[in-house]
């Protein structure tokens, strides 16, 4: 069968498939869920106790009956929430992260506590509202200790100012902001990275639901981590899940969804791939990530323009990108696609933001994505 073919047939074989994207991944429902993850800060190692809860109740409403939905908080206690729709073997895992950059307290000095990143911090010298958070006894969002001033030096040290003198050692500090929308414009805030990509793969897994699929969805933890350490240093939950997953589970495809930075093209004055929809790349961070293979990247740009027939946008990226959860999983199996959405500033140099717009092509390319998938034929023509 042709590329084109297997396209067609996965559109024509799920009856209302449209109709039910129509109705479940809308920009409102989009922001509302974003919200939802990021006003509930969730920093490296307190995905599965804080998001965990949430992810729970999200998916116990609005989802069909055609396929099972399971949550799992710490999926084979890796860290990794994990929503099974359907059964696994799943051919497909969508992965996306939801922990967010953390910093640690050291004691105080007089004037703050210097921080120790518990993530790639990317700021310039400057000042951001941060806030304090402490420890749960139990599952749910973390008690914040107090509001400060996140301070970044020139030599890149990092300290936090508060009125706060008592704060225990190794105290999380995490950037301060309320999620919002601007519908005027599309331009939406928050912690974009990566709880706007976990948003989008909850949409589509309850879309999923509602047809015959095996399809797992990731919202990993401690994605975040310092970088420039090497990729063992980061993409620890997802590592963590890979190594205790059987063969006979492993996913045949992943796809890794995660932000693609427009922060150079903005400050260069190029033209950004903001309000053009979902994009894909082929490789991240210099091939010091995943590189998809050459068929899928074939593969991708025809469904590129056979979406377009429906109206949903998945563009190439021509643009670098950051390494992921990618990162774990390329050790694992060698198909792995990158398909994200643009974002600027998402380690919050300036304010984070993106257009919902743009999500919601994503959701809608993801799902269509998946369903592909389902197709045994197709998995061994292009896998």
């Amino acid at each position: 069968m042709s590329t084109i073919g297997y396209i067609d047939q996965a559109i024509a074989q799920y009856d209302n498939l449209f109709e039910v994207m129509d109705r479940i991944i809308t920009p409102q429902a989009y922001f509302d869920l974003f919200k939802q993850l990021s006003d509930n800060y969730s920093p490296s190692l307190t995905v599965s106790a804080v998001q965990g809860p949430l992810v729970e109740a999200v998916m116990s409403s609005g989802v069909g009956t055609a396929s099972p939905v399971k949550v799992e908080r710490s999926l084979r206690r890796s860290g990794t929430i994990g929503v099974t729709v359907g059964s696994e073997p799943a051919p497909v895992w969508l992965s996306a992260h939801g922990d967010i950059c953390g910093y640690l307290t050291g004691p105080y000095n007089g004037k703050g506590y210097p921080l120790t990143p518990f993530c790639m911090t990317r700021s310039r010298p400057g000042r951001r509202a941060a806030m304090a958070l402490g420890i749960n006894e139990g599952p749910g969002p973390l008690p914040r200790l107090g509001e400060g001033v996140m301070v970044t030096e020139a030599d890149g040290s990092v300290w936090f100012e508060t009125t706060r003198t008592d704060l225990p050692l190794w105290t999380q500090v995490v950037h301060h902001m309320d999620a919002a929308w601007d519908q005027s414009t599309d331009e939406f805030c928050g912690f974009l990275d990566n709880e706007a990509g976990s948003a989008v793969v909850l949409l589509v897994a309850k879309v999923l639901s509602h047809f015959p699929v095996n399809v797992l969805i990731l919202m990993n933890d401690e994605e975040e981590g310092p970088v420039d350490k090497g990729n063992s240093m980061f993409s620890r939950a997802n590592m963590r899940l890979f190594h205790r997953t059987p063969t006979e589970l492993l996913p045949e495809l992943v796809i890794s969804v995660d932000g693609h930075q427009q922060e150079q093209a903005l400050e260069a004055g190029r033209a950004t791939n903001f309000k053009q929809g979902a994009l894909f790349s082929g490789m991240t961070s210099m091939a010091r990530g995943a590189v998809t293979p050459p068929r899928l990247i074939g593969f991708q740009r025809a469904l590129s323009a056979k979406l377009a027939e429906h109206g949903i946008s998945l563009v190439e990226n021509k643009e670098g990108i950051s390494r992921s959860d990618d990162v774990s999983s390329m050790f694992y199996t060698q198909n792995i696609v990158h398909v994200g959405y643009p974002a600027a500033y998402s380690h919050f140099d300036r304010k984070p933001f993106g257009y919902v717009s743009d999500m919601v092509h994503l959701a809608r390319t993801l799902v269509i994505y998946a369903l592909i998938a389902q197709n045994p034929g197709w998995r061994s023509t292009y896998l």
